[in-house]
């Protein structure tokens, strides 16, 4: 009892994904559990709804980036990242890890790097990592083999993005958005915030947290304020006030999604204005997910014990307990 009380006061939710079918959310946090809800009970309002699943990984095992990609739940944790078999008929996740591709150790490598972020090409089965080695692996999905890497940044990765035209965009500790392509061995160009005195915030630092794209434009943000950028002419379109360092973004729908270290995460029209204004309870938010079918909803979760639920990406519509709330 007097661990699930310390689970429940210091829960950090730093991962999330939805399964292929689209019907179940899994989240991942530090303490090496994955939780799994069904979607189908946020859509029911007279019954009760059902109990979150809990998975407990093995001791030391920090689930620091999820994605799915048929029926696996593939996990980002410390060097390594692994596939779990999901029966979503049964809904039971596997026990044992049914494949896992283990992060090539540096010979001077002070530490083993964590896989922070994974970005998944689904129609090429191709999987990006996001490493704590300052450096993004390639991974085949088909035999599991690391097909090459990318080096270039100073510091380490905390996020990966990719675009339908074959580019890959990461954003880094060391303050720089780098561009990327399969078929150059180094970066094709580089964006650094923080250089840029309309955004830069010296409190905050230089740290780019989040990336993404939707082809035409890419937003970012960090220590510097969330901006979004022109692909095609590299020049920063705006910024945005979010007050909070930023942990996350993304494109949902015709809006932007940012959260962070705040206490609300906000959709901002590509004018600059704020189209909705989320309460959140996280001391911050550092993952969400989002979909558009068969189920419309968004999950943001962070320093929290709670995942909040929108259904329409304009109000908080629900909550949902984790600990104290779980079904082994």
């Amino acid at each position: 009892m007097k661990d699930l009380k310390l689970k429940i006061m210091y829960n950090n939710v730093i991962s999330q994904a939805i399964s292929e079918s689209g019907r179940f959310l899994f989240a991942g946090n530090r303490f090496g559990d994955i939780f799994a809800q069904d979607l189908h009970d946020l859509e029911k309002t007279d019954t009760p709804r059902s109990k979150v699943l809990v998975f407990p990984q093995p001791s030391q095992t920090e689930i620091n980036s999820l994605c799915c990609h048929r029926d696996f739940l593939i996990v980002g944790a410390i060097g390594v990242v692994y596939g779990l078999s999901w029966n979503e008929e049964k809904r039971e996740l596997s026990a044992t890890r049914k494949w896992e591709v283990k992060i090539p150790l540096d010979v001077d490598a002070v530490e083993v790097p964590d896989v922070n972020f994974l970005w998944l090409r689904a129609e090429t089965d191709t999987l990006y990592a996001g490493c704590g080695d300052n450096i993004i692996y390639q991974i085949n999905l088909e035999d599991g083999h690391i097909v090459r890497d990318y080096r270039g940044h100073t510091d380490y990765i905390h996020g990966v993005a990719g675009s339908d035209r074959g580019r890959i965009f990461s954003a880094s500790e060391d303050g720089t958005v780098r561009f990327w392509s399969e078929q150059q061995k180094e970066a094709t160009a580089k964006l650094e915030p923080s250089s840029n005195a309309q955004l830069m915030r010296p409190e905050y630092g230089k740290w780019i947290g989040a990336v993404a794209t939707n082809d035409d434009w890419l937003i970012c943000g960090g220590g510097p304020k969330f901006s979004i950028w022109h692909l095609g002419t590299m020049e920063c379109m705006r910024d945005f006030e979010f007050p909070g360092k930023v942990h996350v973004c993304d494109f949902v729908e015709e809006n932007l999604f940012v959260a962070g270290e705040h206490s609300h995460a906000q959709f901002y029209a590509m004018n600059g204005d704020i189209q909705a204004n989320i309460p959140l309870e996280h001391t911050a938010a550092y993952s969400a997910v989002w979909q558009l079918e068969p189920i419309k909803f968004m999950s943001i979760a962070g320093y929290s014990n709670k995942l909040h639920i929108l259904n329409d990406f304009r109000f908080l519509d629900s909550k949902i307990d984790l600990y104290g709330n779980t079904e082994e």
